[in-house]
């Protein structure tokens, strides 16, 4: 069974500009305790997966489902540079595709038409990164994924539906209530923290599980690696992230804290494939940081 889903699009963001120390915050003993935290297990696989800044899905994750139903709002924080994109995004896999004897990923089917909220989902080529060791990294085409663009609109705290059409008639129908509008008040993009000291996190947003994921951010490759998952007990938009584990990590100064508020749920279905699908509503929120 084919269980993977690929990048909606891959997106560089250069960090850059002025940077500014992180306040020393007294925390209590509740705070340290608010997160439990994971390794993230890293894939031993070809498999191309998407990035953990766009689709708030670590990348085991992504290889376990049949299909996916996303809906996610995403900002990236860097200080100076701020972006914010939302889109919706369906896919199915269906036989692997293979790349100089590699197994890639798998080709998007085309199920028919997909609507979102009754609005018609367009059908675009399903896209495959390949990276290269030497010249530009490239794509290859195989199959059919579904995107709306929901930059602009949006909406926090609403429900998201999902309508598969095949030959006229309605196959699948899959809804998710999509969670509040999630800010990062501590850290701030382009925040210096140093390693020794624990690190205060706080946000805004609610009627979703929060998890934060530490990634470290390699500049060549324009490419964040997620190194452990921090999933809050409590939704109540405090936390501390300790020093003990901040010193572990690896050596490098520019990682990124991923925020990721969401609705997931698993289904079993038989049409208009048979396997299991992965639906999730989120807001996303990504801030590059200095440790040192």
């Amino acid at each position: 069974m084919k269980r993977t889903f690929i990048a909606l699009f891959c997106i560089a963001l250069v960090v850059g500009g002025c940077r500014q120390p992180s306040d020393i915050e007294l925390v209590s003993d509740e705070d340290l305790t608010n997160l439990e935290v994971f390794a993230v297990a890293q894939a031993d696989t070809d498999l191309v997966t998407a990035g953990i800044d766009s689709t708030g899905i670590l990348p085991a994750d992504q290889m376990r489902y049949t299909g996916s139903f996303l809906v996610n709002s995403v900002t990236w924080d860097a200080g100076t540079v701020t972006k914010t994109v939302a889109y919706s995004r369906v896919f199915f896999a269906d036989s692997a595709v293979r790349f100089q004897s590699h197994h890639i990923g798998y080709l998007g089917q085309d199920v028919g038409a997909v609507t979102l909220n009754s609005n018609l989902m367009f059908k675009l080529p399903h896209r495959i990164s390949i990276g290269r060791f030497v010249g530009r990294d490239s794509s290859i085409v195989r199959g059919v994924e579904y995107i709306t663009d929901l930059t602009g609109s949006f909406e926090p705290a609403r429900q998201y539906s999902w309508v598969v059409i095949s030959r006229l008639v309605p196959v699948l129908t899959v809804a998710t209530d999509a969670p509040d509008n999630l800010t990062v008040i501590t850290p701030r993009g382009g925040t210096i923290h140093p390693r020794v000291k624990d690190l205060p996190v706080r946000w805004t947003g609610g009627k979703g599980n929060l998890s934060i994921i530490v990634s470290v951010y390699l500049p060549a490759q324009k490419k964040s690696v997620p190194l452990l998952e921090f999933r809050a007990r409590a939704n109540n938009g405090k936390a501390v992230i300790p020093a003990k584990l901040l010193t572990q990590l690896p050596r490098g100064t520019t990682f990124v804290l991923t925020f990721v508020l969401a609705n997931k749920k698993e289904v079993q279905i038989s049409q208009p494939v048979q396997g299991r699908i992965f639906a999730q509503a989120a807001s996303v929120y990504n801030c590059f940081i200095e440790l040192r």
